[in-house]
């Protein structure tokens, strides 16, 4: 029977015969060409053999570790080349068959990388090639499956330091600062897709204000740095006039800001940050006019009259009880001194 022969019967045999035993018969071949016995096989292959199914990849291994070694005890004793030839052809065969072969067991599967990894150290002649790398790649990637854990995980109990993705059907973890922003950007594009759906280029301004407070977006939005322009204005060194004409083109100009940031073009990127950064700052002008023009008690008539119609939206707006009934009485005073103003000669 020849050396090949010999081999493929091992490999055909019943599983359940020792695999030190096929080792065994396989290293008696070629006995007249080695100086010592064929080398055990890993004490997990006598676990498996144990077993009423023992993993495949366990017997694979052994039928692979014996004709190597066997042939690297050949080309060393310079045996004659039919004897050589017929030993690497079982050798190739073997190794085949270690590719092919998927482990279903931690045991085996580690005895297989053990295996690639005796192949990849020991490769014969000069460096291992590309194809022998991929050959390894793709037969421990295979056969990973058996070292995952198989029941089933709870995406809703995530680890300390980590959270489930997507938040609402999670099928991952991630960690919770990512996580976090990742919903951030998700509850954006929602909000942004319903102004847009609320909102329309006739829509006023101060819907649109309302609607982006209902919607959060000022929340949702990636924060932009403070600008310095409060410190570029004098507020409280300007007239009632200049206050009010402050007052009045800021609003104007955040108007528009704000209308531009809620078209589809400027969803969502930096065209529409930037435009909404802009709106917040005028905005904040447009306030603080305001609140410097309550705080004045101007005694001419126009100026009381410019006064009281400037804050008188902001005021109402505000929801104060208390603000807005101060608010009506100024307004009867200013009201009913105007009313005498006039009746007089």
């Amino acid at each position: 029977m020849s050396l090949r022969t010999s081999l493929e019967n091992l490999i055909r045999r019943d599983p359940a015969v020792s695999l030190h035993e096929r080792a065994a018969a396989t290293a008696s071949r070629v006995e007249a060409f080695k100086p010592a016995s064929a080398p055990s096989a890993p004490t997990h292959a006598d676990q498996a053999a144990q077993a009423a199914e023992p993993d495949p990849a366990l017997a694979v291994v052994t039928v692979f570790r014996a004709s190597w070694d066997a042939l690297g005890k050949v080309l060393e004793a310079e045996a004659p080349d039919n004897m050589v030839a017929e030993l690497e052809d079982a050798q190739g065969a073997a190794y085949d068959r270690l590719r092919a072969a998927r482990p279903t067991t931690p045991e085996g599967y580690r005895a297989m990388a053990e295996c690639w990894a005796m192949v990849l150290k020991g490769h014969r002649g000069d460096e291992p090639g590309m194809m022998v790398g991929d050959h390894a790649a793709d037969s421990l990637i295979a056969g990973a499956g058996v070292c995952m854990p198989v029941q089933a995980v709870d995406w809703y109990d995530p680890p300390p330091g980590f959270m489930g993705s997507p938040a609402l059907e999670p099928s991952h973890f991630v960690q919770i600062p990512h996580g976090i922003e990742l919903e951030i950007a998700r509850l954006r594009s929602i909000a942004f897709a319903e102004l847009r759906r609320r909102a329309c280029p006739g829509t006023k301004v101060e819907d649109i204000r309302r609607i982006r407070r209902e919607l959060h977006l000022e929340t949702l939005s990636p924060s932009l740095p403070k600008s310095d322009i409060l410190d570029q204005v004098d507020f409280a060194a300007a007239d009632i006039n200049e206050l009010r004409a402050l007052h009045e083109r800021a609003r104007e100009l955040s108007n528009v800001a704000y209308a531009m940031s809620a078209m589809g073009c400027c969803e969502n990127n930096a065209a529409g940050r930037l435009l909404h950064w802009l709106a917040d700052e005028l905005t904040t002008v447009e306030g603080k006019a305001s609140a410097e023009m309550r705080s004045r008690q101007p005694t001419s008539l126009w100026d009381q009259r410019a006064r009281l119609g400037t804050v008188a939206e902001s005021i109402i707006e505000n929801g104060d009880v208390t603000e807005t009934a101060t608010f009506i009485q100024e307004l009867a005073t200013w009201a009913a001194e105007q009313a005498q103003s006039q009746q007089r000669p």
